[in-house]
């Protein structure tokens, strides 16, 4: 795999998926005190475990298929591009999107949080 294509993938779980991941689950934990938070935390606090833990196997499918699109969307439009050393990633790629899935797909090589 070319080297530019793997560093950006690393780069966007860590930074993007497992950040959000994280992010959320303290949310749905009560860990974060902002307004928003406490709100859904409130909510999500008068459910039962059946449907906490459908919310929490939830969350990585929505952040996953936002990554999904946002990478589908710099594919279809040239006039936006991802630049690294001069050379455009999407073009590293025979679909960004696909990188994401199948046992060495990114999800699977660099992301630290829950897979499905």
């Amino acid at each position: 795999m070319n080297d530019l294509l793997d560093e950006f993938g690393k780069t966007l779980m860590s930074d993007v998926r497992d950040r959000t991941i994280r992010v959320f689950d303290k949310r749905i934990q009560g860990l974060m005190k902002d307004e928003a938070s406490l709100r859904l935390f409130e909510r999500i606090s008068s459910l039962d475990n059946n449907q906490k833990k459908l919310i929490e196997d939830i969350i990585p499918m929505v952040v996953d298929l936002s990554i999904h699109n946002m990478l589908c969307m710099l594919e279809d439009h040239s006039e936006f591009s991802l630049i690294k050393d001069g050379k455009n990633i999407a073009e590293l790629s025979d679909g960004l999107s696909g990188e994401l899935y199948t046992e060495d797909g990114w999800i699977s090589k660099y992301s630290e949080q829950r897979r499905l």
